[in-house]
């Protein structure tokens, strides 16, 4: 079991930057005092929450790193707020993000707010602010309605036009959500594809991909096939190039065969859980504590002995007696032994609590590793499987970490370009799970498809 990666750091500088020693006895290493320190703040598209009352009955929303509390959070639940900012604190050495979210109604009731105590209104509990069969006689008209949806996510506004409205716009709103045809034109007869899996080993992978897919849709677009009657093939690939996981070319999904049939290259890309996180970020915790409190220790002893060794070099150099000098050589010869002493004392106990803390990072991966691998198998290609049905369906990527449909840069080489609504080369929601954490479709992912189909990509 190797230590995490996220861990090394902590751990080279333990070895590498105790200083050349000083201070006196033994120590007991003690935590430090509780504070709060922003560890990154940065804007986050704006998103709209409501408080989770079952989560945030006794909770407050806070100024900046918590210093003061600006309101209770449970006499807002009726209330829906938007998100400005994110912030990843360090609390007691534990890592929370926070929010910084204002009221819709009254931008005046504004905080930040711990973001487990906050729920995302999925776009389809918008109906109250959304226009079915709303006009468009214009572009323009057309692009506020798309610039008052979240951020390629259409809303029930976008997806409840009149028919001629999509055919005139198409191409607009295809840039405006990055959608495009990508699937052949025999892939989908009447609005749906049958499956041919080629290899079996697939089989239950696929099989959930089209069960989310179908349930989050509301309607059987996918179904298996045979060899003789299929629309679409998903098999593994043999002549697999690094760099992909799964590839959308036209009428057959391809599966990395190397990394399909490696047992560990799942659990590789999901390596903790949020437990083993908080495990951790706790052991790192303590293994910086101890290497400053080590390093303050050393520090004392050494002054202190340079300190002592000076004046009694200076009493030595003044004195013109023999025996006093005898008696200085002696108090000098036990003060270097002594800080000998205490300076290898103070290593070997910092070696030890070393010891013990990369024992503590290796149980704790031990613990947690078995349930992460058969989470991690399971969700990571059922993921890669859905997000290659999401490029059949007519969806391009998106720059959310959350969506089946993440990508990490626009520009990636693969068989399914589109034009995209604005090019990115990070996260936008670089704090959330990816989507293989849990497989699941967002609603931007889901409306996405719904609007791809009334465009007539399947």
């Amino acid at each position: 079991m190797t230590i995490s990666k996220k861990l090394l750091p902590s751990f080279i500088l333990m070895t590498l930057a105790l200083s050349v020693g000083l201070s006196s006895g033994k120590h007991t290493v003690t935590q430090a005092k509780a504070s709060v320190k922003v560890v990154w703040r940065q804007k986050m598209t704006h998103g709209t929450y409501t408080i989770n009352p079952s989560k945030a009955n006794h909770a407050y929303a806070y100024s900046a790193k918590l210093g003061k509390k600006l309101f209770k959070l449970s006499n807002y639940t009726n209330r829906t707020f938007t998100t400005y900012y994110h912030q990843k604190l360090k609390i007691n050495n534990k890592s929370r993000i926070y929010y910084y979210v204002k009221s819709a109604t009254k931008k005046s009731i504004a905080g930040w707010v711990w973001r487990g105590y906050l729920t995302k209104k999925n776009s389809n509990s918008k109906s109250s602010t959304s226009i079915i069969g709303a006009t468009v006689n214009s572009q323009s008209q057309l692009m506020s309605y798309v610039n008052d949806a979240p951020d390629l996510d259409p809303s029930l506004t976008v997806l409840g036009f009149e028919t001629n409205v999509y055919s005139k716009y198409k191409s607009l709103l295809s840039q405006q959500y990055n959608l495009g045809q990508f699937a052949a034109a025999d892939v989908f007869k009447n609005n749906h594809a049958k499956i041919y899996v080629a290899d079996s080993q697939l089989n239950s992978y696929v099989n959930t991909a089209i069960q989310r897919w179908n349930s989050a849709l509301g309607k059987n677009v996918f179904s298996i096939g045979s060899a003789s009657d299929h629309t679409l093939t998903i098999k593994l690939s043999d002549n697999s190039e690094k760099g992909w996981d799964g590839l959308f070319s036209g009428n057959t999904i391809m599966i990395n065969t190397t990394n399909f049939t490696d047992p560990n290259y799942a659990s590789n890309n999901l390596t903790t859980s949020p437990a083993l996180e908080t495990k951790l970020t706790n052991i790192s915790n303590q293994a910086s504590s101890l290497l400053d409190l080590t390093n303050t220790l050393l520090n004392k002893l050494r002054i202190n002995y340079q300190l002592q060794y000076l004046t009694l070099q200076g009493k030595y150099n003044s004195s013109n007696s023999s025996s006093t000098k005898s008696a200085i050589q002696k108090q000098i010869s036990d003060l270097t032994s002594n800080y000998d002493t205490q300076n290898k004392a103070i290593r070997e106990n910092y070696n030890a609590e070393v010891s013990q803390l990369q024992q503590a990072v290796k149980d704790a991966y031990n613990q947690e590793q078995p349930s992460i691998s058969q989470a991690s198998t399971e969700n990571y290609w059922t993921t890669v499987i859905m997000h290659e049905l999401g490029h059949g369906l007519g969806l391009y990527h998106t720059p959310y970490r959350s969506d089946v449909m993440y990508a990490s840069s626009s520009s990636e080489q693969d068989a399914t370009p589109s034009p995209v609504k604005y090019a990115w080369t990070q996260a936008k929601d670089p704090s959330d799970d990816r989507a293989y954490v849990s497989a699941t479709l967002t609603s931007r992912d889901v409306d996405r498809a719904k609007l791809a189909g009334i465009l007539g990509y399947w």
